[in-house]
């Protein structure tokens, strides 16, 4: 069977190459440019507009030229769409239109981005993070969003906001992408960039918008991380300590634990230092909240970050859930992290994700942080000799266990499927993603392994980008 899909594959996809207008020649999707400048020490200011971030987004060149940017931060084509979406979110007038079911933005042929967000967020919130103190009716229209798009079209431009299934063509009167498209024709003539393809190409009725490089050149950059924790002096706890408890050290009581914790009391906060490199902050809530409110939440969430964080460089909120905590509502918020642009997955058992707060319209009760920072190299050794592994070719040498996962977890038999089943195992992947991997085994000089990222029926599978092979699974 191995064989057999490799073949129906590779055929096809020399098919679609043959299409396609121009030859692809391949480079890692965003180029290291320049020396990397170790982070600072503290965070000096977070946003709402900074935690509300895609983790990825799909450029369209036009025709069936695609690449794909984990790095919202880069090239400017993030920051210039934010300004055209609040003045489309803020505008009088607007028309709406629903098309056909399968609708998918970024094939439309033309010049278009779109933003995946992590999580399905409000359409409300984004307009308060970007400024819009009086939305308009596209908030009601679609309340909740997981991508947004910005389509050149025929005619006029027009935006396409996804959420839960369905799919909202928005036209807005004088609304302007001018500088949207000229950050996209800039960032088309740089050349710094991989061109993907869609696997809906290949299999159109099933798969979604997957999208994948069909070759990469060059490698991940080398980085290597610590437990910096393990490496803080007496000294710089303190001087964190009275940041989160907000009171000089000598009115702090001081507590070290056998195992080399080290806890701060003041009154009702506790802030712990943990040895796998956490630090945990508590505070019991002073006032009852009968009635959650996201927005406030979130904005004491970054006004906290903000002001308390070892570092929020790279942070970006990858999960909302409510929850009900000493009689009031709430919601636990948390935050993922990128090194160099690339997303970070933590195998580390005991942390969960690199940010967990909650918080409870202005109160925040718990904070947990890992203190997981990247570690100064010497400029010669940033870059891995080695050449990444496409994620077709990945998908191709674990097809056996991918087709095994997707039987076991669906309660099928390829005997039921028949020729169908290469079919029905490609399209339950919902997402690739290139990703480092974190082992959290070390504390210092801790190498992250460069991997794909592919989530599938309710799972998540790091495969080394290199070797192919399968190093993390949950």
């Amino acid at each position: 069977m191995k064989e057999k899909f490799k073949t129906i594959l590779l055929f096809l996809l020399v098919g679609t190459s043959l299409a396609m207008t121009q030859q692809l020649w391949m480079q890692f999707p965003e180029r290291v440019t320049g020396f990397f400048e170790p982070e600072a020490s503290y965070s000096s200011s977070y946003l709402l507009s900074d935690m509300i971030a895609p983790n990825k987004y799909l450029v369209g060149f036009g025709g069936s030229n695609y690449t794909m940017v984990y790095d919202a931060n880069k090239y400017g084509i993030w920051d210039t769409s934010k300004e055209s979406l609040a003045g489309l979110l803020s505008a009088d007038t607007i028309r709406t239109e629903e098309p056909e079911s399968g609708y998918r933005p970024g094939q439309t042929g033309e010049m278009a981005v779109v933003f995946y967000f992590p999580e399905s967020i409000s359409t409300y919130i984004l307009a308060k993070a970007w400024d819009v103190n009086e939305p308009n009716d596209i908030v009601d229209t679609i309340p909740y969003v997981d991508s947004i798009a910005i389509v050149k079209g025929s005619g006029d431009p027009f935006f396409v906001f996804s959420g839960n299934g369905r799919d909202v063509l928005i036209y807005g009167s004088g609304i302007s992408v001018d500088k949207v498209l000229s950050e996209i024709i800039d960032f088309e003539d740089s050349a710094e960039f991989d061109y993907y393809y869609s696997l809906s190409e290949i299999f159109p009725t099933e798969v979604g918008d997957i999208y994948v490089p069909y070759e990469i050149r060059n490698s991940l950059p080398v980085v290597y991380v610590s437990n910096d924790i393990a490496q803080m002096t007496t000294e710089e706890m303190g001087i964190l300590a009275e940041r989160f408890l907000e009171r000089e050290i000598d009115y702090i009581r001081q507590i070290v634990e056998s195992n080399g914790s080290t806890i701060y009391i003041y009154n009702n906060k506790v802030l712990k230092f943990n040895m796998n490199g956490t630090v945990e902050y508590f505070h019991s809530l002073e006032d009852t909240i009968q009635e959650r409110n996201l927005y406030l939440s979130l904005s004491t969430a970054a006004e906290f970050i903000s002001q308390k964080a070892y570092s929020a460089k790279g942070m970006y909120l990858a999960g909302i859930q409510e929850i009900e905590a000493e009689g009031s509502l709430g919601y636990s918020l948390t935050f993922r992290y990128r090194v160099r642009g690339i997303p970070v997955l933590l195998g580390n058992r005991e942390v969960e994700e690199y940010v967990q707060i909650e918080v409870f319209n202005n109160q925040v009760r718990s904070y947990k942080q890992l203190f997981r920072g990247e570690m100064d190299l010497n400029i010669a050794s940033l870059q891995d000799s080695r050449q990444i592994m496409s994620s077709f070719d990945v998908i191709d040498q674990n097809y056996v266990f991918l087709e095994s996962e997707y039987l076991q977890h669906t309660g099928e038999t390829k005997e039921d499927l028949g020729d169908q089943v290469v079919q029905r195992v490609l399209s339950s992947v919902e997402d690739i993603t290139i990703s480092y991997y974190d082992p959290g085994l070390k504390d210092q000089e801790e190498r992250l392994i460069g991997v794909w990222l592919i989530r599938a029926h309710e799972s998540v599978y790091a495969f080394n980008a290199y070797s192919g092979k399968l190093v993390y699974q949950r």
